[in-house]
């Protein structure tokens, strides 16, 4: 529950639609998908209250929990290929990620900011009221722990679906 909201309010109907199409793999088509506007707190960020930023990146925690559940060899083949591309050794596993081997583990809190960062950013582009986040600079704002905290949710939800 964010914001004291119950759970049929506009937050978890965000929430409960973003999830969605996630779920349908149609994330990048977010603004064109049909839904209730005037219960979306993306579309209308006086639903999201006062402060919209955590409601945003709630949305992004959930949506991408969809797409990736779990630890897996899908996954790790994504963080192996992103460290690739930073001329790194695409030498992770699941045993070192799971053994919460450093360098291992700097690589799922990568991959893990960079799904945030990019869940956002589509986000921005949902409506033409949407707002736009950067995870960096709101991190710079004062939500570095919160960002820290959902970083560490994602990690141990698929860490713990993964075993």
């Amino acid at each position: 529950m964010i914001n004291g909201e119950s759970s049929d309010g506009p937050i978890q109907y965000t929430i409960a639609h973003f999830m969605e199409i996630a779920r349908q793999n149609r994330s990048a088509e977010n603004a064109t998908i049909e839904h209730d506007r005037d219960r979306c707190a993306i579309c209308n960020a006086a639903l999201a209250g006062p402060d919209p930023f955590p409601v945003y990146l709630e949305v992004i925690v959930e949506s991408v929990l969809v797409r990736r559940p779990k630890l897996d060899e899908a996954l790790v083949a994504q963080m192996n290929s992103d460290r690739e591309m930073e001329g790194l050794p695409g030498d992770i596993t699941i045993a070192r990620l799971l053994r919460e081997d450093q360098d291992a583990v700097e690589s799922w809190v990568s991959w893990v900011r960079e799904a945030l960062a990019t869940g956002l950013g589509l986000l921005s582009i949902h409506s033409p009221a949407s707002l736009d986040f950067d995870l960096d600079e709101q991190e710079s704002a004062g939500y570095g722990p919160l960002i820290e905290s959902r970083v560490r949710y994602m990690i141990e939800t698929q860490k713990k679906a993964a075993q």
